[in-house]
């Protein structure tokens, strides 16, 4: 009976933590950008107090599938016609920034001797938009939990200290608003802290940045799949029924920005659809924290957070030098 109880309980503040998250990103909450990260930390504490294989169990299993409905979603949030549109102009060095920090970022791992599944959720993420980036990838790779758990927390760390920072070092290195838009697009991972930096620095900051960072953040479709046919070849004995896991969630997601480019009076819709999304993202996060233990994650090892931070260090003093000579505008 007391173990009924308790399980009935730990249901009860499982559903209502899930509704905190969805609701949150319906307020006017001044440091949303930072609940993503709480959220993942909330389910990794929850589980250790908890201690339910029951509950595990079934957040293990809709964890990954509320992963994959959130980024269907975040696909009405993409209008093609526009973010083409710049993404023509700035073509080269975002193919060159984002080819560049894959290749560096996996080196990186190499020689730390990180495994490759997690190695590559760090670079992606860096190299795109981060969270985002890591959420679409993961389940491609078929990444585990604690894996995915340790390359998100990381991203999101950076993300709090970026955010926090950036505007100070853009200010000492008298960077013009065009200047901390382009270093916050580029070396910042989630578009969240990007347009948090970019408000506190000024509003053509935030125009160059928010767009910039959308363009790069579109290069989740392709990467996605690549990576996917990557994996694939590598990994031939990873079948489900037969055939290799396809990342169908990623069709959907074009499928749900082509509705919004074709169908302008979507748009209204698309935006309430996208934000809804948001809020799934956070929930999943809560999810994936849930299947996460202490002891696992401490078996990942320091040298991921080694390879992030020496990664996003590196790309962030390119990107200086790069905008101190005017070779980038």
């Amino acid at each position: 009976m007391t173990n009924t109880i308790k399980t009935n309980v730990s249901w009860v503040t499982m559903l209502v933590i899930i509704s905190l998250l969805i609701g949150v990103n319906y307020t006017n909450f001044q440091y949303k950008a930072f609940v993503p990260g709480c959220a993942l930390n909330l389910g990794i504490v929850l589980a250790e107090i908890h201690r339910d294989a029951s509950i595990r169990h079934y957040t293990k299993v809709w964890s990954t599938r509320i992963l994959g409905y959130a980024i269907i979603l975040l696909g009405f949030g993409f209008n093609l016609n526009n973010i083409l549109k710049v993404g023509i102009v700035g073509i080269g060095y975002t193919l060159i920034s984002i080819g560049g920090t894959l290749i560096l970022g996996i080196t990186i791992g190499r020689l730390l001797g990180n495994r490759g599944k997690i190695s590559t959720l760090i670079s992606s993420g860096t190299a795109i938009c981060g969270g985002s980036a890591i959420a679409a990838i993961s389940p491609i790779i078929h990444s585990s939990h604690e894996e995915t758990a340790v390359a998100m927390g990381t991203v999101f760390l950076l993300n709090a200290v970026g955010l926090l920072i950036f505007p100070v070092i853009g200010h000492w290195l008298g960077l013009s608003g065009q200047q901390f838009g382009l270093l916050a697009a580029l070396a910042i991972h989630d578009t969240s802290s990007v347009v948090g930096s970019c408000m506190a620095y000024g509003h053509n900051s935030l125009i160059v940045g928010t767009t910039v960072k959308l363009v790069r953040a579109l290069w989740i479709i392709p990467l996605s799949l690549i990576i996917a046919v990557i994996y694939a070849k590598i990994n031939h004995g990873n079948t489900q029924n037969g055939r290799i896991k396809k990342p169908w969630f990623i069709l959907w997601f074009i499928l749900a920005s082509l509705i919004v480019t074709l169908f302008p009076a979507l748009n209204i819709m698309g935006a309430s659809l996208k934000h809804f999304g948001e809020s799934l993202f956070m929930v999943a996060l809560f999810l994936i924290g849930y299947n996460v233990s202490f002891a696992n994650l401490k078996a990942v090892g320091i040298k991921v957070l080694f390879q992030a931070v020496s990664l996003w260090v590196i790309i962030s003093i390119i990107v200086i030098l790069v905008l101190k000579a005017n070779l980038l505008h």
